[in-house]
């Protein structure tokens, strides 16, 4: 605990400095200093002219002092007092933190950091997505402290008790499928009802300690122009936009289901660590996202490799609701080869976008790719090139089928040309599944919802009977679904 202490005061330190921009400020002392050196300097300017530009420069750098000073105060008192209120909660000893904050070791860590924070520039470029230096610097430090992440998560539990007391983790809506099946848009359709709450960009780096991180990082983040997401597909994104994060917990304490060149599909397993921890983090996401105003609000994610337990989540949740999103199948799959070839493209450019992606797992596309293995369909496969439709169709065959044949009675399927064809239609449906209290809210998403336009398919190297079996299975899915 005590080194769990020491790294909140460092990082917790490092995270202010940047988000103040102190480091940024002082360079700018530093220039409006040798501004005015220059203006004495200058013959060419009367006395009257270097007077006015000195007093403008003299206030300048006087709001600047006192940015700097009060910035620096926060930077070091902030974090601070977050370890002196554990301690008080008998959390962590704020003696044994302090003594080995003071440590040789702990003062060269320190040093290390500032020294990179001093070069660190804000240098963003092509597909990096806007990630400064530091940004990236925070994420890869998220990424490697998942095991203290998960101990500081039972500390948040009790500093948030009070906070999480009325929210539980009853009735969760989970949407999944394979993807470019229409789940991010279901997402957002969701999240936007007052009585379901979803993870969001605000979450990133440390979605392990939700609470703690949104309190922390409140000071300083704020609401920017919305951008391009990495997929390229014309979905625009910021900070409180939903995303599909929960895949970092199920990373964290089901390492044996993700091997190197697949994801092993779940079966009737049991973990109590894993579902406290599950639930409990979902009544943080609730509490975070709905707080007082709707405290009996249900937990609601995208995930889309939640394909690969749906039975789990079902036995586990049985008052769940389970959504899967199908398209038809020649289109879904051109999709999916597109958004893959995309992505090896990305990963090749940005090595930053392939860890980050890999870090929240998503093993979708590119060189991350882990298609779920469902029964054992890839050791059997005919179509062996990824980069091919008949990989990308005979997945989808596999999935589905799987589905169809094995849990159908536990899901709900959503045609999703149909939704698109007729959405308000669709999103009653919705509704009536979701059992949300608010359908009329849900109804107003019906306008946002537009066509998607058809690829262009060559099935010329497609397997023939593999094109009659997705035929055959999509017509089963569309008797079984939702519209």
């Amino acid at each position: 605990m005590p080194w769990i202490g020491v790294a909140f005061l460092v990082l917790g330190f490092v995270f202010l400095v940047h988000a103040f921009g102190l480091i940024e400020r002082s360079k700018d002392v530093v220039a409006i200093s040798r501004d005015s050196l220059a203006v004495v300097r200058d013959p060419n300017l009367d006395d009257e002219a270097k007077e006015v530009t000195l007093q403008r420069n003299a206030i300048k750098l006087l709001r600047l002092s006192l940015i700097l000073v009060g910035g620096g105060a926060a930077a070091v008192f902030l974090p601070f007092g977050v370890v002196w209120l554990c301690s008080v909660l008998e959390i962590v000893s704020l003696k044994s933190v302090l003594a080995l904050a003071f440590s040789p070791t702990v003062l060269i860590v320190a040093g290390v950091l500032a020294i990179l924070m001093l070069f660190a520039g804000a240098n963003r470029s092509g597909q990096d997505a806007g990630y400064s230096f530091m940004d990236r610097f925070l994420h890869r430090m998220a990424f490697r402290t998942v095991p203290a992440q998960i101990i500081m998560a039972d500390m948040e539990d009790a500093v948030f008790a009070r906070q999480l007391a009325g929210c539980k983790a009853e009735r969760p809506v989970f949407v999944t499928a394979l993807p470019r099946a229409g789940t991010t848009l279901l997402l957002e359709c969701c999240s936007s009802l007052p009585d379901l709450a979803a993870h969001c960009y605000r979450d990133m780096p440390y979605v392990l300690i939700p609470c703690l991180w949104n309190r922390f990082a409140s000071a300083f983040q704020r609401s920017a122009e919305k951008r391009p997401r990495f997929h390229g597909d014309g979905i625009l994104i910021d900070l409180d936009s939903p995303e599909a994060l929960e895949e970092v917990l199920w990373k964290a304490f089901w390492r044996r289901h993700y091997s190197s060149d697949r994801i092993e599909p779940w079966q009737d397993e049991e973990h109590p660590e894993f579902e406290e921890f599950f639930r409990n983090h979902m009544r943080k996401i609730i509490s975070l996202r709905r707080g007082n105003k709707e405290p009996t609000a249900r937990y609601v994610s995208k995930n889309n490799l939640n394909i690969a337990r749906t039975r789990w989540l079902r036995q586990h949740f049985p008052h769940a609701t389970i959504i899967v999103p199908f398209r038809e199948p020649l289109q879904h799959a051109a999709s999916l080869l597109k958004q893959h070839r995309n992505f090896l493209q990305l990963h090749q450019e940005d090595s930053f976008a392939c860890e980050y992606m890999r870090a929240i797992g998503h093993f979708d596309f590119g060189r991350n790719l882990r298609p779920v293995d469902f029964d054992n369909w890839l050791d059997s496969r005919m179509s062996q090139d990824v980069e091919e439709l008949a990989f990308w169709l005979e997945y989808w065959v596999a999935g589905y089928r799987h589905l169809v044949e094995s849990e159908a009675d536990l899901l709900h399927f959503l045609h999703f040309e149909a939704l698109c064809e007729d959405p308000e239609r669709g999103l009653r449906a919705i509704a009536d599944a979701i059992a949300t209290g608010h359908p009329e809210m849900l109804l107003l998403a019906a306008t946002t919802i537009r066509r998607v336009e058809p690829h262009e398919v060559n099935v010329d190297k497609v397997p023939s009977s593999l094109l009659h079996e997705a035929n055959d299975l999509y017509a089963a899915l569309r008797q079984l679904a939702l519209t």
